[in-house]
């Protein structure tokens, strides 16, 4: 399935539920861009455990609460006044097996809380990074000239796009992922570690289901994780080309950064 059908379910009536947990258990998998948050999204709906997109993201909840709210004229504004509302819906309605879950980026964390509160004993995070920041930063620059975050021809709403790519786009494009994760070590290290999972993208390619599972049966033993196969993505596959050409033009540049940022 392309990613604009995926997207397109997220966002309509497909993934509705009435959940009957007042206090649902919630997984928020931290990400920087380009660490296989959207495929660990897909192993945790695999597993039965909630069902995981980037709802804190506004390209998914506003949708989402016009719909829900039957408000077509909401904006960017009442959203945000509405947060509230909004997280109550959302828990209510993408809840799955008492577990919510969601895929999210640092900046939106302001409106998660406000939507779905703060933390909490049952409350779970899954911090996601790269140990390449090279090839990291390469796709991030590729999604943000081509606008494609997938495998489709289908831009996401609301993705910036970069028409000429010059190394001051680069820095800043190493420099935001850099700060995302200082950010987010910063955050999650406050919090109970106990509830907190450090997950190297490296290793949960290697084995997405395996690597998942362990972090999943250690915070719910009683559950039996589902394990079902899950087809071969062409995600990305659209601009290894492109990659290349970035790599062979900006590669030293990108290497020194990272070089004299760890």
């Amino acid at each position: 399935m392309h990613f604009d059908d995926l997207y397109s379910d997220y966002i309509a009536a497909t993934y509705d539920r009435q959940s009957p947990a007042e206090n649902p258990a919630k997984i928020l998998i931290c990400t920087t861009p380009r660490t296989a948050g959207h495929s660990y999204c897909q192993v945790l709906q695999q597993f039965g455990l909630g069902i995981p997109t980037e709802y804190f993201q506004w390209q998914y909840a506003l949708p989402l609460m016009r719909r829900w709210s039957a408000d077509d004229a909401m904006d960017l504004e009442k959203l945000n006044q509405q947060a509230p509302d909004y997280g109550r819906r959302l828990l209510a309605k993408r809840t799955e097996n008492g577990v919510f879950a969601a895929k999210i980026f640092f900046e939106n964390l302001p409106f998660a809380r406000d939507s779905i509160g703060g933390d909490d004993d049952n409350s779970f995070y899954v911090f996601l990074s790269r140990r390449n920041k090279v090839d990291q930063t390469i796709s991030l620059l590729s999604m943000l000239h081509t606008g494609q975050p997938f495998d489709s021809q289908e831009t996401l709403p609301g993705i910036p796009t970069v028409t000429i790519l010059t190394e001051r786009v680069v820095r800043d494009t190493a420099q935001y992922i850099f700060d995302s994760e200082i950010r987010w070590k910063n955050y999650l290290n406050a919090l109970d570690r106990r509830r907190v999972a450090e997950v190297c993208y490296e290793d949960f390619i290697a084995n997405q289901q395996g690597n998942a599972s362990t972090t999943m049966s250690y915070w719910f033993p009683g559950f039996e994780l589902k394990s079902k196969t899950i087809s071969a993505s062409k995600r990305y596959a659209h601009d290894v080309e492109f990659k290349t050409m970035i790599k062979r033009q900006f590669g030293d540049y990108v290497r020194r950064f990272w070089q004299d940022h760890t």
